[in-house]
This record gives C-alpha cells, structure tokens and sequence, in this order.
C-alpha cells in the first residue's frame, strides 16, 4: 500500500526515538528524487511545518532533524524555509519570548540541535541565501542566542569529514596509480624488444661507419690473419722510443660515446638512409613512448626495478640521437611525408610537352564537375540539367498567374458569390489544400541510409505535419483608437460640459469646436444636418410634453385612489417631511414650462 508523504512524516516525527528511522528516510528521499514537479518537496515542507507546530519538544526535535536532511538536498525546499524563518526560529529557538513546549530536557536539546543546525547552513549555504546571513546575526546579538556551543560541534565533526574525504581521495588515487603500473608494465613489455632492435641497429650503423675506440692510437686489441704480433710490437716500440728521445707530452681527450664526424657519399648512403629510418622511429615514437613511463613511474613508490629498465632505454635513445647530431644528419626530413610505396620501375624520358596558362586554365574547366560549377561560369550553360534564372522565374509568374486568374461564372449565383466571398492572398495552406499525400522528399535525390540503405516506397509526409501545412496564422490588428471629444459647451453653473463622444452631446446635440471660455471657435459654421437635428430633438421633446399633459388626468385619478387607500390605514407618528412624488415634480416642471 502507498503511503502518503503526511503519514512517512508522522512516522518519523512521532517514532519516540532520538533517531530517525534510516528505511522511512530512504523511501522519503527516494520519492523526492524522482519528484519532477516539485509538488512533493512542498507536501513534505507543510508536512514538517504542521509536526514542528505540535506542542511536544520532542516531535519538533524529530521534524528538525528531517528538515535538515531535506535542506541539504533541495534547493526548493531552502527557499520555503527561507521564507519562513521568524516562524521557524519561534517553533525550534523561542525567540520573541515564546517558550518552547515539554518535555524539559528535549526542549533544552532541541535548542541546542538547532543552534548547531543553523550554524551549519549558514557555513555551506549563507553565501547562496543571504538571508541566512541576516537570520544568524539576528539570533546573535537581537536574541542573544549562544551558538559557542554549535561552533565548537560544526569544527569537532568538520575535520573529521575532511579526513575521511581526504582518505577517500588517497585510496582512489592510490588505485589509479596501481592500474597506471599495470599499464605501463604491459606497454613495457610490448614495445621494449621493438625499442632494443631499434637500437642495436643504430649501433650496428654506428659501428660500420666509425670503427670503436680501443686504445690511444685507435687500433684493437686483436690483430687480423694477415698482421703479424712481432711487427706490431716493433712498432710499439718504436714510437715509444722516439716520444722518450723528443720529450714531449701528448694529450688525448677521448669521448667513446661522441662519434667522429663522417661525410655521406655513395658507399655509404644506404648506412644512411637506414639510420634515417630509425632515428624517426626513436624520435617521433619511442622518446614520447618512453618519456611517458618515466613520467609515470616518477609518482610511483613500487617500481624501482621497471622504473631502472625505462632510465636506460631512455639513455640509450638520447646517445644515439646525439650520435646522429654528430654525424651531421638534419631533422628537417622528420617533417616531410613518407612514401612508403616506391615505383621501381624504369621509364624513358620522354620531352614534356609545353603547355602554357591558358591551356591549363581550359583544361581545369573542363575536368571540373559541373554539379559543383558556381554561377556565371560558361560550363553551366553547356549541362542538360541547368536552366537560366531568368527563364525559370518567367516561367514561374506566368504559372503563378494562371493559377490566380478567376474562372468565368457560370450563372448570375456564383458571380454574387464571388463578389461578396473574401479575398485571401496565396500561401503554402492553399497549396496544399485538399491534398492527402505529400512527398517529404522534394529534393529529386535518392535519401540512403548509411546501415539501412534507401527506403522500398517514397517518403510521405504524416497526418501531423500536413495538417500544419494546411493551417494559416491570421493574427488580429487592433483598429485604430479615435479620440474622443468632450462637448465644452457652457452650463447655468458656469463650468464647460464634460460629456465626451464620438458625434454628438446628448444635450447639447453635436460636438463642435469651441475654445477655452465654451464659445465656438471663429471660422466655424454649423452644418445644416446639425440644426435639423437639433429641432427635430425639440419637436421631440414636445411630443413628449403634450403626451404628458394628456396622461395627467388618469394619473391624478391613480394617485387620489391611492390617498384614499391609505387613509383608511391606522397612521404613524413620523418626523420626517413629506417628500414631492414622481407626479408631482412632473406637474411642478410643466407648470414652470408655461
């Protein structure tokens, strides 16, 4: 059975625990979350208004502590609290010299959650809702209400929400450190031999170019077939003999890791052309690769091993990268397109034939797509499938203008109808009016769907879309507001006639201009329509004077049998004055008239 959002907020208000019931508060905030309305966050807010109104400490300790749950989470319900504050500081604070209800000890603790409470939304919240701000300074030094208590509470349980967020952050970065040394321990393992071979055969280049370095006079150790060990040492001797005799020192400054320099020609160009290979290899993708997982292993505590393995393949990159610098090989190439697919095949030269601009501009004319052509270009006129702006707009008035001419009536019926029927101007409702299928496609080119490929039947507009169509906006001008005149004319009492109308005054007949005394403007002279109308209102009026005095006689009779009525009647004593009835001020008017 569903249960209403009044009776979770009585369960928990009323439960007589100092806690809230955690499965109660699940299914409340269950249901505010997948409010998308905002009709629960106010049922719960009345909700919590009626149990903090109860006279019982201990249920407004209850709808506090549910408030506070509901405050942190909704912005919709910060505002309504909000705007409630001076209610809700009497209900949970007793300011304004209101008490709060018993239980005693509940009542003191209630005072003391809410202080605490307060405090905190005014530290997370006070800089979005200034009236926090304003409420707290109020309570402070209007009401005088302590909140050294709730200070020293909000900073005990504040560090400890920072450790715990701090231990969350260092357990999550601690995984990601783990998963980055699992990754680059499987990189390592898929790219080291690749990396090796790489730069063994840059050594290997190395070495056929430049023989190593063995001893000061740069010959090995280890003699060939065809050079005999007693000469060698012969020779030994005898520069050891001749330095002895000269006295001289010689000094040899010997770097086995810089390779002397060596010229490029056509013996060893393709010693070259494969080091050109692999140093862009090392450069442009075994240096980053590698310089990655050192970066990586830097902030890593357990990989001392894999951490020696990357320090000395990137050593060896750079060594030989600065071989190469040596060697006098320019980087520039690095930058050009590869052409891995070489034609090996030999051709004859042959004269290339000389074709000057002109050509060329005519030839690229001719290759261009037509479809693409932009206007005014000679090759538009040469497609079948092109027509000329011009034509096509003569065309389409002279279409347009048969379409609009009437049709001849048939009989006298139709040609009165046509007078009298409304005119409208052309438009897309009429264009498709009556029409029950529509094409969507109006573009003459096949749609194709990339997975699903064209459609069996042609693209139809729906019911919905062609209803549109068929409809027009009219939208309503509002005519044009006439001022309205007041009459002017001077009165018995001195003042103008303040009677405003379109035409005419119902007393003074019609309007005309007059100037700030109430007299007619000079220049002006009354129209005959006005004066007739004017004497035709006094033959009225005279009408109406003789139709009087005929009907004064039967209503003097009505009146007498209506005194005599009354006179049979038990009379009143009354102070008031008799008052002038409806017939008598008729004959009083008459008799002025004469």
């Amino acid at each position: 059975m569903h249960t209403s959002i009044e009776d979770q907020v009585a369960e928990l208000t009323t439960s007589g625990s100092e806690t809230l019931d955690t499965d109660t508060v699940s299914q409340l905030k269950r249901r505010l979350k997948h409010d998308e309305s905002g009709q629960t966050i106010i049922q719960v807010f009345e909700a919590i208004q009626q149990a903090l109104e109860k006279r019982h400490a201990q249920v407004r300790l209850s709808a506090l502590q549910l408030a506070n749950i509901v405050f942190c989470r909704s912005h919709q319900f910060r505002l309504l609290v909000v705007d409630n504050l001076p209610r809700w500081f009497e209900l949970v604070l007793g300011t304004n010299h209101k008490k709060l209800p018993a239980p005693v000890q509940y009542a003191q603790q209630l005072r003391d959650t809410a202080a605490e409470i307060y405090y905190m939304w005014v530290e997370r919240f006070g800089n979005g809702y200034q009236r926090l701000v304003y409420g707290f300074r109020y309570l402070r030094f209007i009401e005088q209400v302590d909140f050294k208590r709730a200070v020293k509470e909000y900073k005990r349980k504040d560090p400890e929400r920072i450790r715990a967020r701090r231990k969350i952050r260092l357990e999550a970065q601690s995984e990601y450190l783990k998963r980055s040394l699992v990754s680059v321990q499987a990189d390592y393992m898929r790219m080291r031999q690749r990396i090796k071979d790489a730069l063994d055969t840059l050594d290997n280049c190395f070495a056929i170019l430049i023989p190593e370095i063995v001893d000061i006079f740069g010959s090995h150790g280890a003699t060939t077939g065809n050079t005999n060990n007693d000469d060698d040492d012969g020779d030994l001797d005898e520069v050891l003999a001749i330095m002895a005799a000269n006295r001289q020192s010689i000094d040899i400054n010997i770097n086995p890791e810089r390779v002397l320099e060596a010229e490029e020609d056509t013996e060893n160009s393709a010693v070259f052309d494969v080091i050109r290979d692999y140093l862009r290899l090392c450069v442009q993708v075994y240096s980053p690769r590698v310089q990655t997982w050192k970066q990586k292993l830097d902030r890593i505590d357990n990989s001392v091993d894999l951490a020696g393995l990357v320090d000395g393949l990137c050593t060896r990159i750079s060594v030989a990268i600065e071989k190469c610098r040596d060697l006098g090989i320019d980087f520039a190439y690095m930058n050009e397109p590869r052409d891995d697919e070489e034609d090996t095949d030999e051709f004859e030269d042959a004269p290339a034939p000389v074709v000057n601009k002109q050509q060329r501009v005519c030839k690229a004319q001719q290759k261009r797509n037509s479809v693409f052509a932009m206007y005014g270009q000679k090759v538009l006129k040469q497609d079948p499938t092109y027509i000329e702006p011009s034509l096509l707009r003569d065309q389409h008035s002279h279409l347009k203008a048969e379409r609009h001419q009437p049709e001849e009536p048939t009989n006298s019926v139709e040609e009165k109808l046509r007078k009298t029927a409304p005119v409208v101007s052309y438009g897309a409702d009429l264009e498709y009016w009556g029409q029950r299928e529509v094409n969507a496609n109006t573009t003459g080119l096949e749609i194709r769907h990339r997975f699903l490929g064209s459609a069996r039947d042609e693209p139809m507009l729906s019911g919905a879309a062609l209803d549109t169509l068929q409809k027009r906006a009219v939208y309503y001008q509002e005519p044009e507001r006439k001022e309205i005149k007041a009459c002017r004319a001077p009165l018995p009492s001195g003042r103008l006639c303040p009677r405003r109308d379109l035409v005419k005054c119902p007393l003074h007949g019609v309007i005309v201009p007059r100037d700030e005394q109430g007299h007619l403007k000079a220049g002006f002279l009354p129209e005959a329509e006005p004066l007739a109308e004017a004497s035709s209102s006094i033959t009225t009026a005279e009408r109406i004077e003789d139709l009087n005095r005929n009907d004064m006689d039967v209503l003097a009779r009505q009146q007498q049998a209506n005194a005599n009525a009354k006179a049979k009647k038990p009379k009143l004593a009354s102070t008031r004055k008799a008052k002038l009835t409806g017939i008598k001020r008729l004959q009083q008017t008459i008799s002025r008239k004469r």
